[in-house]
């Protein structure tokens, strides 16, 4: 017989005789294995894990560590009713739920049926999962039948009807009220023969209470609208509540419940089970991703020692949020793996970490390394090398390899990446616990950290600016990453260079003073183009610190009573009057739904912003709207379903800020995004021609609007693109828009925020559903064609005009653009003769002649105020770009012309 065979049959054998001789398992160690057999230790440890990877044997952390047989082998001596345990699978069955497990176990098996059993506990302590497992003990004892019933009620859904609570539970005789055409069968008669677990029990009225008096005390019921007929059940009931039961139940209805079971918080269970807690949760992630899950050790720290007020619900939601976080990481190529760092960790759990110092000796037994590892196929940690947290430099190459897929030009790469550079950096490389150096470096040299953190004081100085630890811990991290790169031979690109250098020369000055600090110290040529990323940190804004106050949560709809009625079962469910519903009813005027909108929103925000959650339609764009007229941040997401409304409240309720919360609601759905992010995606080469859709709602509105206006304006046909974008503020906005003017030629611009550009007509999101301010638009795209025509006049001036006829042109084409962006309506004769006057308008003034008088000049500007002023400050284009100045009498001509007075 192989060696790990008999490592098996003794465990079995140590297992039943436990068992005949305490009525339980307890289990083995490796050291009772290697006497008992006289094998080596590390032998006994080494079958008796590869046993519990096959499935034979489970583990019981602790000191020591014990094994036990997964599945009791019985013996014929062996009481048959205790072939099967399903409390041993519960973590912490032999530890803090030891007592629970035993009062539980009592309660099912005490003849003749049962008793009747209240579980306490807080909020999340997993009193549903218990009752679960207490059915599923009674089916393997064989209390009840395989296939009996398991019907859970929630109390609170009925807690204000009596009748109605009634009516579900005990069911409905036909006639019993109007409507009820037909007998209905109640709760009770479905759990007959099995177990009715009644949650929230502290919600049921005492009404509801004395209804169950009859059950317990005969096994009989009556339905509603029944006085001479009675029915019989054989129900086990099992009870829950978070409540004092003393203040939230009638004292005769708890003398029926013989068994009470306390069920520990979160914070009363021992570190050993809050890491088995983690390690199903991790587990069970890696399941549902199809990938191993790994975890930093400082990261482990923090949900071994934070304090979690709902318990293990809330523990396992952070950990599915926070692993979502960080397979964004992954798929953004931050890690070669799903990996949760610190910074994946919402801030009140990143406070666990200010307990690990009084803590350490009890938690550093459960950290195996730098980096721990949990499979999808074994519940063992695996100690894993520490891998690089952040590559920047391979986010963007991959971004460009795709755009170079879509056979996009170098030109177009450029630009798409310029806009999207900045937005890599904020999202991703400085969402960093900014108070973890001892992380920071696990990571990068403490050399390249002192480095920086001098530069960063310097720069401080010279700039006035205060850096946080975030900038520290960011460019710390990008500096080592830059400096294994060049090592390595490798490429240093950035498509913003030249814009930062005109945009930023003194932070670009200054970010030169590390670039000669790092060729110093480690002997390598640093490229310009890391210098612009240097800058980029030195100019990143962080924003100012938010208030502890709460995103607001707004459900609106379509319907009578949809977004009213996910919004009720929200706050139920949260215990909290927070979310807040709007019906918008299928003949109500958008207009009518958008004022009304913006009083809710002005109610409702404290100062955090709100989140909009809509079904579809005008609603999807009300969010831009809104904060046009308000200033208020809105997020808008479409598909509202009720799990995102419930998991927006929870986050908010948490003081979550509205990104976090906006994200946790995207990432909790597979679609939600992933359409927008899809179709966004670059087919073809960008046209000359761009028209911009941005939304601080979030990209998908932009999507939606660039659909819109593709259909409204036909623009298939058309020498024309539009790019949609999403903009966090007024200066980033006017930022990105500077760099496509760059590369583009921006026709115009439909935003919640104006760019305040003359040279760029613009149309706000409201007006895109305003035929006549769309016709603006169209004007404005029928002139395109008229910027060939004026390049074709280059020559004529050339040939005919004592000018300088390039740097004419250029300015005349600006002069038109904002002419255009401004509602002007300019044919193609018009604009010939335009160009012809002007140029010859600049000829005379160059060279001193004469220029043609008008009559009644200042009659013509009080008769048009508002046609001379927009001729007045649109020539200041001509005036700068061809070096003249152009009087009141000049204006009023061009007036005449263009207006045709």
């Amino acid at each position: 017989m192989k060696r790990i065979n008999k490592v098996y049959n003794y465990v079995q054998e140590a297992c039943e005789r436990q068992f005949k001789e305490k009525g339980e398992v307890t289990g083995v160690s490796a050291i009772e294995v290697a006497q008992a057999l006289k094998i080596q230790r590390s032998n006994a440890s080494s079958d008796l894990n590869t046993l519990v990877r096959e499935g034979k044997l489970t583990k019981i952390e602790g000191k020591p560590v014990l094994y036990k047989v997964k599945e009791l082998s019985i013996t014929s001596n062996v009481n048959p009713l205790r072939t099967k345990d399903a409390f041993s699978e519960i973590i912490g069955a032999e530890l803090s739920l030891k007592n629970a497990v035993q009062q539980a176990k009592a309660a099912i098996i005490y003849p003749p049926h049962g008793l009747h059993t209240l579980l306490l506990g807080e909020t999340g302590t997993g009193k549903s999962m218990f009752a679960e497992v207490m059915y599923n003990f009674a089916k393997e004892i064989g209390r009840i039948k395989k296939n009996a019933p398991f019907v859970t009620f929630n109390c609170a859904d009925y807690a204000s009807n009596p009748q109605l609570l009634m009516a579900h539970l005990f069911g409905v005789k036909k006639g019993a009220y109007t409507g009820a055409d037909s007998d209905k069968v109640g709760l009770v008669e479905k759990a007959d023969g099995g177990i009715l677990f009644l949650d929230e029990v502290h919600r049921l009225p005492p009404e509801g209470q004395e209804m169950l008096f009859y059950l317990i005390d005969k096994g009989l019921y009556r339905r509603l609208g029944e006085s001479d007929v009675e029915h019989k059940a054989n129900v086990l009931i099992i009870c829950a509540t978070t409540e004092d039961i003393e203040s939230a139940l009638l004292k005769t209805f708890i003398r029926r419940i013989p068994m009470v079971i306390k069920l520990p918080s979160l914070a009363e269970r021992t570190y050993e089970e809050r890491f088995e807690l983690i390690k199903n949760f991790f587990k069970a992630e890696a399941a549902i991703i199809k990938t191993d899950v790994m975890i930093t050790s400082n990261a482990l720290k923090a949900l071994l020692l934070y304090d979690c007020p709902n318990n293990v619900g809330q523990l396992k939601s952070d950990i599915k949020l926070a692993i979502a976080k960080a397979y964004l990481g992954y798929m953004m190529k931050r890690d070669e793996n799903v990996c949760v760092h610190t910074e994946d960790l919402p801030e009140y759990v990143r406070k666990g970490l200010l307990k690990y110092k009084e803590k350490r000796e009890e938690i550093d037994k459960f950290i195996t390394g730098e980096i721990i590892r949990f499979s999808v196929d074994d519940m063992i940690p695996i100690v894993q090398r520490n891998t690089q947290i952040f590559n920047f430099y391979e986010a963007l190459e991959e971004k460009r390899k795709i755009l170079e897929q879509k056979g996009l030009s170098e030109e177009d790469i450029k630009l798409i990446m310029s806009i999207d550079i900045d937005t890599y950096l904020k999202k991703y490389l400085l969402n960093l616990d900014k108070s973890n150096l001892e992380e920071l470096y696990k990571v990068v040299d403490k050399k390249v950290v002192s480095l920086v953190q001098d530069f960063l004081n310097y720069a401080s100085k010279k700039l006035q600016k205060e850096f946080s630890d975030k900038t520290l811990y960011g460019l710390s991290m990008h500096v080592a990453s830059s400096i294994e790169r060049i090592l390595e031979g490798k490429d240093i690109v950035n498509h913003q260079l030249e814009h930062i250098k005109k945009v930023y020369p003194k932070e670009f000055e200054i970010a030169k003073v590390l670039k000669e600090e790092i060729q110093r110290e480690f002997n390598i040529v640093v490229p310009e183009d890391e210098v612009g990323f240097i800058t980029m940190f030195l100019c990143l804004e962080e924003g100012t610190e938010e208030k502890d106050e709460r995103v607001g949560i707004i459900v609106a709809m379509h319907g009578e009573a949809a977004a009213t009625s996910i919004a009720e079962v929200a706050n139920r469910l949260l215990g909290e009057n927070y979310v807040i519903g709007y019906n918008m009813p299928l003949d109500q005027k958008p207009e009518i739904a958008l004022n009304n909108l913006v009083n809710i929103v002005k109610k409702v925000n404290k100062g955090k912003g709100v989140l909009l959650l809509v079904d579809m339609g005008s609603l999807v764009f009300f969010g831009d709207m809104i904060y046009e007229r308000t200033g208020i941040p809105v997020k808008t997401v479409e598909m509202v379903s009720t799990p995102m409304v419930l998991e927006a409240a929870r986050k908010a309720l948490l003081n979550s800020s509205l990104d976090e919360v906006y994200d946790a609601v995207v990432n909790l759905s597979p679609y939600v995004g992933r359409i927008y992010r899809e179709s966004v995606k670059f087919e073809n080469p960008l046209k000359k021609n761009v028209i911009i859709t941005a939304c601080i709602t979030g990209e998908g509105t932009a999507v939606k609007l660039k659909s819109i206006l593709e259909k409204e304006l036909n623009l298939k046909e058309k020498d024309i693109d539009i790019i949609p974008m999403e903009i966090e503020s007024k200066k980033e906005f006017k930022r990105k828009l500077l760099n496509i003017k760059e590369e583009k030629n921006v026709l115009a611009v439909v935003s919640a925020i104006n760019p305040e550009d003359e040279s760029i007509l613009y149309i706000s999101t409201s007006d895109v559903f305003d035929k006549n301010k769309l016709s603006v638009l169209k004007n404005a795209i029928e002139a395109v064609s008229n910027v060939g025509l004026i390049d074709n006049m280059r020559e004529v001036i050339r040939e005919n005009v004592r000018i300088d006829a390039e740097k004419y042109i250029s300015s005349f084409k600006q002069f038109y653009s904002t002419l255009i962006a401004k509602g002007v309506k300019l044919n193609e004769d018009i604009t010939i003769g335009l160009i012809l006057h002007i140029a010859c308008v600049i000829e005379r003034i160059i060279e001193g002649k004469e220029l043609t008088h008008v009559k009644n000049t200042q009659q013509y500007i009080r008769d048009y105020p508002k046609e001379f002023e927009t001729i007045r400050k649109t020539v200041k284009i001509l005036e700068e770009g061809c070096d003249i100045s152009i009087s009141d009498e000049e204006c009023v001509n061009i007036m005449k012309i263009i207006y045709s007075i």
